[in-house]
């Protein structure tokens, strides 16, 4: 066997090894919840019953552990490779310490916490999800289409990128609005979105989940990379977004929902209780969005605050640092290291790691591109606009206008001009009363 053929090997059993690991099957509650609690008067806390988890947690972790023993090489492939062992591990133990403590502790090892700090600056994300939240509600529009519409359309505009091989289904039994799978888009029945939602679920669950997914497993050696390579959740959660924000159909509203999340969540893990966390989103938002959002917060973890689930703060982290990676990769010129970031599902920082490995033809490029890349010239542009204005102050700017609010008041008045004001801050003559 070549040491290729084993590589394949290696993955595919990973690959088949993680299988039966639903995250959010696992954690995700059943819609007679909320109606429980809404009869109920919205005054009690939510008593959700979980589902069986489909697998034995403690044969699952010792077939993880003998498949990381098996992999012995010290290359940087392998080294990811026993990297996804201990990650599904650590995700094996999160889902059989549900309802405790010790599942908050794991969610935080593998997404993250509010007030993480990003690792390629020093930006506070929780300052970050304060100024998403901070921002104008979006105006103008009315949720209208149904899931079922909503399904077709999204369907019809993936269809030419992934060449037909995604299908896209309504259920019920979902928290978010939208979820994707390897090949499946699916729409929360009984949801209501905009034409502006629709188009934005089509980059991002679509043109991106699914698109990366599929990519990953039509790699030749690493088809592990259908399911992530490690500490991807970051950045292909926050790709989602970028697709969302790049394809023109993000609005603040989405802004202002990611960081209320983060904010949330930091509520959680610092006490506060399902109920303090959906009074807080319900003068936010209305009363079924608020609980939703809500319980994205809790499942899995403990209603009593202190210990919520945490992945809803790697999204707008891992928008920002994906977002960073392309403008890094194509004020570089490097088009071939966004072409490897689309090739599978990655975090942004091994990135550089399987441009390598398309070089030796150990990985492929990929076979679907996303909407974005199809005009390179207007991301180029989008890039250039955006360093461009990172070389201004906005506050600088938004004093500047303010003196000259202040000048134009204080002459309108009759007052005497603000000292150091300049000859051009008011007209040359005054109008006769």
């Amino acid at each position: 066997m070549t040491a290729t053929d084993q590589l394949r090997q290696l993955s595919d059993a990973i690959v088949a090894a993680q299988r039966p690991i639903r995250i959010l099957k696992a954690v995700n509650w059943d819609a007679s919840v909320h109606e429980r609690f809404f009869r109920q008067g919205a005054k009690e806390l939510p008593r959700p019953e979980l589902s069986p988890l489909g697998f034995d947690p403690g044969a699952k972790l010792k077939e993880l552990r003998a498949l990381k023993r098996q992999i012995r090489g010290r290359n940087p492939v392998e080294a990811l490779l026993r990297e996804k062992c201990d990650e599904y591990a650590l995700t094996v133990q999160m889902l059989a310490a549900r309802g405790t403590r010790r599942f908050y502790e794991a969610s935080r090892r593998i997404y993250g916490d509010p007030r993480d700090r990003f690792p390629d600056s020093a930006v506070d994300n929780l300052a970050i999800a304060r100024l998403w939240a901070a921002r104008p509600r979006a105006r103008n529009e009315e949720a209208t289409l149904t899931a079922e519409e909503a399904a077709k359309q999204v369907e019809a505009l993936c269809a030419p990128y992934l060449g037909g091989q995604v299908k896209v289904v309504v259920r019920a039994r979902l928290t978010a609005n939208a979820a994707a799978g390897a090949t499946r888009v699916t729409l929360k029945k009984g949801a209501l979105f905009t034409p502006r939602q629709v188009h934005a679920l089509a980059h991002h669950e679509g043109l991106w989940h699914v698109l990366t997914s599929t990519n990953g497993y039509a790699q030749p050696v690493l088809t592990v990379m259908g399911v992530g390579l490690p500490r991807h959740i970051e950045s292909q959660e926050g790709g989602g977004i970028v697709s969302e924000f790049l394809s023109g159909y993000i609005t603040d509203e989405r802004y202002i929902e990611l960081g209320e999340r983060t904010i949330a969540v930091d509520m959680a893990a610092r006490g506060a209780d399902y109920l303090e966390v959906y009074r807080y989103l319900l003068a936010r938002f209305p009363a079924p969005k608020a609980a939703q959002m809500s319980e994205r917060v809790f499942r899995g973890g403990v209603l009593e605050g202190g210990a919520p689930f945490t992945k809803d703060v790697a999204y707008q982290r891992g928008y920002c640092r994906t977002f960073n990676f392309l403008r890094a990769a194509l004020e570089g010129r490097d088009l071939d290291l966004v072409r490897a970031f689309l090739a599978g599902k990655m975090s942004v920082d091994e990135a550089e790691l399987v441009r390598d490995l398309v070089e030796e033809g150990i990985c492929a490029g990929p076979v679907h591109l996303p909407a974005w890349f199809d005009d390179v010239d207007r991301l180029n542009a989008t890039v250039t606009h955006s360093v461009t204005m990172n070389r201004f102050s906005l506050p600088s700017i938004s004093r500047y206008y303010a003196r000259r609010r202040e000048r134009k008041k204080a002459w309108a008045e009759g007052e005497p001009a603000p000292e150091g004001a300049q000859p051009t801050d008011a007209p040359k003559s005054r109008p006769t009363p």
